[in-house]
């Protein structure tokens, strides 16, 4: 969505036709790297330094070959926005977590009334390796569009139901939103973008009337306030979830806007290695309003402003409008 400088890199390659088992060979590792096909024989990619380095080996491979390969880095592509080849590359790989979200719910749909020790077990081998296909593909999801979050909410679900056989296949709601009406959240002083994003969360899908109180280090929260991302909190981070994560899941925000700033928020908030394009300019807008606000309650509203806008902006992009 986001437009920095050579964003792309496009590649061309030809290979003797004579040698169909190299061009078959060449032809799987650029599908290897999530390369779209924008025409025939022309490649392109996101202008990253691992995309940049498997073609460049793909590169010598084919001159190897006695073919010839070009890359090239360019900051637009004329004749078609940056939106418009972020949807090619979603809807090249959102039906992949589609069918692993399908796979998992034939699993569970065939899952016996009384399930047997060994059942559980042959079943929760079967998702752990739908579970990394997901996470190999997410290595290939450039431009989420919530699909790898909705599938990860399922096989949680499903791994859930193995564990307890009572609970449903597909993930529900944890927490009625009637129960946190009128309440007051209170969170830690300073917030970031796990803590600000929550916020917005609460405001604008749980209740847009609550409030929001910032804590001091020496301040505690009063009875019948309700804590977040804090220690001991009811949301906070739980294993590999992030707070976001959790308040999605548990009130059941599934809307797919949602969950793409949720990958966003998990990537900086974690930050394991290099953060995406998205994930460095939406840090980067951030930090910049820390800077321009005197305090949080002030940063809080400039931020839920640049949420809302980022939701707007991916809804409209994941329906495939022009932008």
């Amino acid at each position: 969505m986001f437009t920095m400088n050579d964003k792309w890199i496009l590649f061309s390659y030809s290979i003797p036709a004579v040698n169909a088992k190299a061009r078959m060979r060449i032809w799987r590792r650029i599908s290897a790297t999530g390369a779209v096909q924008l025409k025939t024989g022309l490649q392109i990619l996101p202008n990253r330094d691992d995309r940049l380095e498997n073609i460049t080996w793909l590169i010598g491979e084919v001159q190897a070959l006695g073919g010839e390969a070009l890359a090239i880095q360019c900051s637009r592509v004329e004749g078609m926005a940056d939106s418009q080849i972020e949807h090619l590359f979603q809807a090249q790989i959102d039906p992949e977590f589609t069918q692993i979200q399908a796979e998992t719910r034939e699993i569970m749909a065939a899952a016996p009334q009384e399930q047997p020790p060994d059942w559980r077990k042959e079943q929760g081998v079967a998702l752990r390796k739908l579970r990394k296909r997901c996470e190999s593909l997410r290595e290939r999801d450039f431009f989420p569009s919530g699909a790898a979050a909705k599938t990860l909410a399922v096989l949680d679900a499903a791994g859930e139901k193995l564990r307890n056989p009572e609970v449903p296949a597909d993930p529900q709601p944890r927490f009625d939103r009637s129960n946190y009406l009128g309440r007051t959240w209170v969170t830690r002083a300073q917030p970031y973008i796990d803590r600000l994003t929550c916020s917005w969360l609460i405001r604008r899908f749980i209740d847009p009337q609550a409030t929001l109180r910032f804590l001091q280090p020496d301040e505690v929260a009063m009875a019948g306030e309700i804590p977040f991302d804090m220690t001991g909190a009811e949301f906070t981070h739980q294993g590999e979830l992030i707070t976001f994560e959790v308040m999605t899941r548990g009130f059941g925000l599934l809307d797919p806007s949602v969950l793409k700033i949720g990958e966003l928020v998990q990537c900086i908030d974690v930050q394991e290695g290099a953060l995406s394009d998205d994930a460095a300019l939406l840090k980067t807008l951030l930090d910049g309003l820390i800077a321009l606000s005197t305090d949080d309650y002030q940063l809080l509203e400039r931020a839920l402003l640049l949420f809302d806008a980022l939701h707007a902006g991916f809804k409209k992009s994941i329906k495939g409008e022009p932008q």
